[in-house]
């Protein structure tokens, strides 16, 4: 029997990622968003299901906002 984790075996590239959240408008409900490269894409699933996909410029420039938006 395999000792790697379901995540990693989904995933042996380590080419995804789950992100805490908090939903604002919920006092505080927890969910997850899920980072997944799709090859030269970014896709982000967000709570509820909603799929965002970046091309290699949006991605950048949304990594730059989050850079910002957290004072970095």
């Amino acid at each position: 029997m395999s000792e790697l984790s379901e995540n990693d075996r989904l995933d042996p590239e380590g080419l995804s990622w789950s992100v805490p959240c908090l939903d604002s408008e919920d006092d505080g409900a927890g969910g997850e968003v899920k980072v997944l490269v799709l090859g030269d894409r970014v896709a982000l699933v967000l709570p509820p299901g909603e799929t965002l996909v970046f091309t290699p410029d949006e991605a950048g420039e949304f990594a730059r906002l989050l850079n910002t938006s957290t004072g970095r």
